[in-house]
């Protein structure tokens, strides 16, 4: 039996990401490492001077983007949280009457 008390199911995924927060010259490049509705684990080089928000850039262009807060980190790898969470359930569109 797992211990893992996840509010969602967390996907393995190897996804390179960008990270930035107010203040910073160019982003920070990471790795997503796994993935749920709630947040992920990204690594990178290190985690000791990223602040405790920033913005996680998915796409080239910046354009998928999540708000994100740590709530762990070792020396390069932190777990985070996103700011809402992604949906879980893809809203159905309304039937014409």
């Amino acid at each position: 039996m797992s211990n893992d008390n996840r509010k969602s199911r967390r996907y393995s995924v190897a996804h390179g990401a960008r990270i930035v927060w107010d203040g910073c010259s160019s982003p920070q490049n990471c790795r997503m490492l796994d993935v749920s509705a709630c947040g992920a684990r990204l690594e990178l080089e290190t985690a000791a001077t990223l602040p405790n928000k920033f913005m996680l850039l998915l796409s080239h262009d910046g354009g998928l983007r999540r708000e994100c807060c740590i709530v762990w980190r070792s020396e390069n790898a932190v777990g985070i949280k996103f700011h809402p969470p992604f949906p879980t359930k893809l809203k159905q569109p309304r039937q014409a009457n």
